[in-house]
């Protein structure tokens, strides 16, 4: 069946946003199931509104257009994933789309980045767990070192929403200077994190990054975290201010009869587009 968002699939030349599902979970350490998290978001979208209120506009009529889901084989080592992720936002950006990666566990965001390097790119992070590990269970690429590894590529990265971290992630950031660039919890100034990201920003969205009373289908859920509007008011102030190159939204990992996170999922990636494509209304 042919993947579709909001029910619709535009011509890849007619459209502005183009959706690569990646669905990965060679790394994942807790919950199985982020390898359904982008078939359960594109069937969650066909509840969300074509209107977008905030914007007054229908965003979808832009064109959207969902890629193939990435193949890989069973036991796919996570460097291979990341080079295939980083090969398909590559064409799409050259076709001059913007690239929305929707995983997956984490570490596909690293293709992504990747993609942008050497390009003058910030990383804006939400999410429960910081992911500075230098590798983890052998792999340099776990979605457990996804932050580590984009750091390394990025000129700056702003990581919030944070309350799960380990001793080497703080001694890391400690040792290049940034640990004023994670922010805990929901303790956070949006100027400050403004600030730290330069004129393109790629935003990545771990959904773990919410609170698990709101969005429990995650790979790792963490106590706390940030509520809907604490999100939007972030990537809402990134978009009026910079330019979002393009953004995903992972490790998603769907629970059976329980489909508001895959619908937050979804709609979070609605919104995203919007901001990306009409800064001037924000």
């Amino acid at each position: 069946m042919e993947p579709k968002f909001m029910e619709r699939n535009d011509a890849y030349g007619d459209a502005k946003v183009c959706i690569i599902p990646v669905p990965y979970e060679g790394t994942v350490c807790f919950r199985k199931g982020t390898k359904n998290g982008p078939a359960a978001l594109l069937r969650a979208s066909y509840e969300v509104e074509d209107y977008d209120i905030e914007l007054e506009r229908e965003v979808v009529e832009e064109g959207f257009h969902v890629m193939d889901p990435l193949k890989m084989a069973d036991g796919e080592r996570p460097e291979n994933v990341v080079g295939m992720v980083r090969n398909a936002v590559s064409k799409v950006r050259t076709d001059g789309k913007i690239p929305v990666v929707i995983g997956g566990e984490h570490s596909v965001s690293v293709g992504a980045v990747q993609a942008f390097e050497g390009e003058g790119i910030s990383v804006l992070q939400i999410d429960a767990h910081s992911d500075l590990r230098d590798e983890f269970e052998g792999s340099r690429y776990s979605h457990a070192c996804a932050a580590r590894r984009m750091r390394e590529i990025a000129d700056s990265v702003a990581q919030v929403g944070v309350r799960s971290a380990t001793r080497e992630c703080f001694e890391y950031l400690d040792s290049i200077g940034k640990k004023d660039t994670l922010f805990l919890e929901r303790d956070y100034d949006i100027s400050e994190i403004l600030d730290i990201l330069g004129e393109r920003v790629y935003i990545t969205v771990d959904m773990d990054g919410f609170d698990s009373s709101l969005v429990p289908a995650v790979g790792t859920p963490q106590p706390g975290g940030l509520l809907w509007h604490d999100v939007l008011d972030i990537c809402r102030a990134v978009g009026k201010e910079k330019e979002i190159a393009g953004f995903d939204v992972v490790e998603l990992a769907p629970i059976a009869d329980n489909p508001a996170s895959d619908l937050i999922a979804a709609k979070l990636l609605y919104k995203l587009a919007g901001y990306a494509l009409f800064p001037e209304e924000l």
